[in-house]
């Protein structure tokens, strides 16, 4: 079975932290806008592009289906010789710039700079978005960069990243915790979120060449090696956070997949050897139904966005060693998740979105199409249900309730999730 943990972060206040975690078992195994109107100019010679993207919900009440499509137009200003796109990636780029731009303009507040919202309406007492809310709309913006460079793209990398940098880093931890200017020194931060944003920081450098992201994501890395990692052995492993009262799988995953990307960047040893401790001790000690990872340590149960980025970051480690037992262990595990989750992803866009990501960047390494296939069957499906409500992203991909009881309604993350499955396939498909 698979299930999912996650939590709602909430800062801390004269020394006291409220976090609150749920542990559900789920399924079976089987933007800018205005802000970048005056940021579209370049050096070089430029394109300008306007294209309306339309997408489709269709809703039952009482026997009565109701269909509601909603049109909105992106511009795009293009660098000269950016890259070629097909008709397909275009529509996905298109639909990914609807929701960077036009669908998360709702949740933007005048707070911080002019920061987003965890929720619609900025409801509740702490109502901005943590890391975890933030990161699949920063790894949008990274793909669309990727995917097709433009003066409008690479602000947008710049405005996620600058301000990630500024609003979650916490010098006395040394370390990034969860709530936009929560720094005092007995804030607390989790192992997972510095991976996800480290590993975002180290797409926007891909994207964009800036150096600076890598020395973001170094950051990330170093606080999770001094403070996370328990050691190996039965009980070993990354904790969730600096309580140090339970391990994570996804801390794991996230955390190691960070480090040999970041070996990749700056052929730092250390790098290198966290990155092979951690997925040795993956691969000995956390797996277990049909040889799939464990979200919390031994005898828990599996999750999808754990499985990718351990299969990804696998096979890296097989490429920088030149051990082909990481590359066969990476296939095989690759095997097993097609044959029992098999194609209809619908545990919540949020944790589907990473998924996908990470297979799709395993795909393109191994010269492979499979699970970008599958992606766009689930884009597939996205364009045809996740549409609710006044337009927004808001629904489950395949229909019906979203099956994470954590995802609330009007959240940021799950429009950011579908977002994120359009950007990358712009990038991959």
């Amino acid at each position: 079975m698979r299930c999912v943990r996650d939590r709602l972060r909430l800062p801390s206040r004269r020394g006291r932290i409220g976090a609150l975690c749920a542990t559900a078992l789920v399924g079976a195994c089987a933007a800018l806008g205005p802000a970048l109107a005056g940021a579209q100019t370049t050096s070089t010679t430029t394109s300008t592009t306007a294209t309306s993207t339309t997408a489709t919900s269709t809703t039952s009440t009482g026997g009565a289906t109701t269909t509601t499509t909603s049109t909105s137009t992106s511009t795009t200003t293009t660098k000269a010789g950016a890259p070629s796109l097909s008709a397909v990636q275009e529509k996905y780029l298109r639909l990914a710039e609807t929701g960077i731009d036009v669908q998360s303009a709702r949740w933007r507040t005048s707070q911080d700079g002019g920061w987003y919202c965890e929720i619609l309406g900025c409801t509740g007492t702490y109502p901005l978005l943590t890391i975890w809310g933030v990161v699949r709309m920063f790894e949008s913006v990274d793909a669309t960069e990727l995917a097709y460079p433009s003066a409008a793209h690479r602000a947008a990398v710049d405005h996620y990243a600058n301000d990630a940098a500024k609003l979650y880093w916490n010098k006395y931890l040394n370390g990034y915790d969860p709530y936009p200017g929560d720094d005092y020194p007995a804030a607390q931060a989790w192992f997972d979120d510095n991976g996800w944003l480290g590993l975002a920081f180290m797409d926007a450098y891909q994207a964009t060449g800036e150096r600076r992201w890598v020395g973001d994501a170094q950051r990330a890395l170093s606080f999770i090696a001094a403070n996370g990692w328990s050691g190996g052995g039965p009980g070993g492993g990354m904790w969730w956070n600096t309580q140090h009262q339970q391990k994570s799988g996804e801390a794991l995953a996230a955390d190691s997949l960070l480090a040999i990307l970041l070996y990749d960047a700056n052929h730092d040893g250390s790098d290198l050897r966290d990155a092979q401790e951690w997925i040795d001790w993956a691969n000995q000690f956390d797996v277990g139904f049909r040889g799939l990872y464990d979200s919390q340590g031994p005898r828990s149960s599996i999750i999808d966005y754990v499985e990718a980025p351990l299969i990804y970051g696998q096979y890296l480690l097989c490429q920088a060693l030149h051990r082909q037992d990481y590359c066969n262990h990476a296939a095989a595990q690759a095997s097993t998740l097609s044959r029992v989750y098999g194609t209809a992803y619908n545990l919540a866009p949020l944790y589907d979105s990473i998924f996908f990501q990470w297979m799709m960047a395993y795909d393109k390494a191994t010269g492979q199409t499979h699970w970008i296939g599958v992606a766009e069957q689930n884009a597939s499906a996205a364009m045809s249900h996740a549409t609710i409500g006044d337009g927004l992203w808001l629904g489950s991909w395949w229909g019906g309730a979203i099956h994470d009881p954590n995802t609330q309604p009007g959240m940021f993350r799950t429009m950011a999730g579908t977002t994120s499955l359009y950007a990358w396939l712009a990038y991959y498909a």
